[in-house]
C-alpha cells in the first residue's frame, strides 16, 4: 500500500509553478601541509631560489547590509537581465530556473537542467520538508523548496567551479530594503505566487521525519532586477512569463504572505579568489538527483555481484 505522502505527491502532478488551471484540478482531486622551503643555495656564478609558495588569501566577503535610513527613490533597472523560462523541461522548477537566470546575468555559464540535476538537493518522496530539499520532481510533480535550499544549490555550484562567490538568505527583509541590492547591481530571488494570486500556505502532510509540510498551491519564485518608485512597479524575471513588471504594492503583499523569502548572490564570475565551504553547504542532508542515481546504480551493481 502506498504511503499517504506518496499518494499526495502523485496527486499533485504539475503543482508548484505550473499553470493555474492545473492547480485547480489538483485541489479538486484532493491533494519535495605546506612544503618546506630551503634557503637559497650559494653558487660560484649564480644564485638560485625555490619558487615562492602561494600565500593563502582572505575569504571573499561582501558587505550587503542596508544603510540606516535607506529609502529607494527614482528608477533603477539592471540592464541586460534576461529571464530563463522553466517550461517545458522544468514545469515545477521555478526556483532553480530563477537561480539560473541570476547566475547567467552574473556571468556564470550554467543551464537550468544541469543546476537542477547536479547541484539542487531533491527529495523525490515525502521524507523531508521544503527547508531541507526541493520536495518532489521539478521535471514532473514537484512542490518546491524554500530560500535556504537555493542558497545551498548556489553554494554547491560555486564549489564546483572554485568561485569565491556565495549566496545569502535575506528572508525576513522588507521588499523596499531588497531594492538596495538592486541599486548595487545584485538581482534578488523572491518568493511569490503565480500571477500574484492571493493564496495562503496550508498543511499538506507530515513528512517522514515528523515535520509538517506546509505549501501554497500557487507558490512561485522569480527574480526582481529593477524598480520604479514613480511608476510604482517592480521589474521581474518570471520563469513562467519572461521579463515583466508588477505593481509594487501587489508584489509586496504576496511577498509578505510567502514569508518574505529572498536570496542574493554575492560576487560575480569576475570575482577573484577560491571557494570556501559555507555553513549552507555543511547543512545539506539530501543529495542532488544525479548523485542519488549514481548511488542507486552503485548499490545495484554491488547486489548483482
Amino acid at each position: 500500500m502506498k504511503t499517504a505522502a506518496a499518494a499526495v505527491l502523485a496527486a499533485a502532478a504539475m503543482s508548484s509553478c505550473t499553470r493555474v488551471e492545473t492547480y485547480r484540478e489538483v485541489k479538486r482531486s484532493g491533494y519535495a601541509g605546506s612544503a618546506e622551503v630551503s634557503e637559497p643555495a650559494a653558487q660560484s656564478t649564480e644564485v638560485t631560489t625555490e619558487a615562492a609558495t602561494e600565500l593563502p588569501t582572505e575569504p571573499f566577503r561582501l558587505d550587503i547590509g542596508v544603510p540606516e535610513g535607506y529609502e529607494p527613490t527614482g528608477k533603477h533597472v539592471l540592464e541586460g537581465f534576461d529571464a530563463v523560462l522553466q517550461e517545458p523541461e522544468l514545469p515545477t522548477g521555478c526556483e532553480v530556473t530563477s537561480l539560473t537566470a541570476d547566475l547567467n546575468y552574473l556571468g556564470f555559464d550554467i543551464d537550468k537542467l544541469t543546476l537542477c540535476d547536479e547541484y539542487m538537493p531533491i527529495a523525490l518522496a515525502g521524507e523531508v520538508v521544503m527547508d531541507e530539499a526541493y520536495v518532489g520532481n521539478p521535471r514532473y510533480d514537484g512542490f518546491g523548496c524554500n530560500a535556504n535550499v537555493m542558497v545551498q544549490t548556489a553554494d554547491s555550484y560555486f564549489a564546483s567551479v572554485d568561485s569565491p562567490c556565495y549566496a545569502e538568505d535575506l528572508t525576513g527583509t522588507e521588499l523596499s530594503q531588497l531594492f538596495w541590492q538592486i541599486d548595487n547591481g545584485r538581482p534578488v530571488l523572491a518568493w511569490s505566487t503565480i500571477d500574484l494570486t492571493v493564496s495562503y500556505p496550508e498543511y499538506v502532510w507530515t513528512a517522514g521525519n515528523g515535520k509538517d509540510l506546509v505549501f501554497d498551491w500557487y507558490q512561485h519564485c522569480m527574480v526582481i532586477y529593477g524598480y520604479d518608485m514613480d511608476e510604482q512597479i517592480v521589474y521581474a524575471a518570471d520563469p513562467l512569463k519572461g521579463n515583466v513588471t508588477y505593481p509594487i504594492a501587489q508584489f509586496e503583499n504576496i511577498y509578505g504572505i510567502m514569508g518574505k523569502q529572498a536570496v542574493v548572490i554575492c560576487g560575480d564570475s569576475g570575482t577573484e579568489g577560491h571557494h570556501e565551504t559555507t555553513d549552507a553547504e555543511r547543512a545539506i542532508t539530501i543529495e542532488p538527483l544525479n548523485k542519488q542515481q549514481e548511488n542507486e546504480e552503485a548499490a545495484s551493481g554491488r547486489e548483482g555481484v
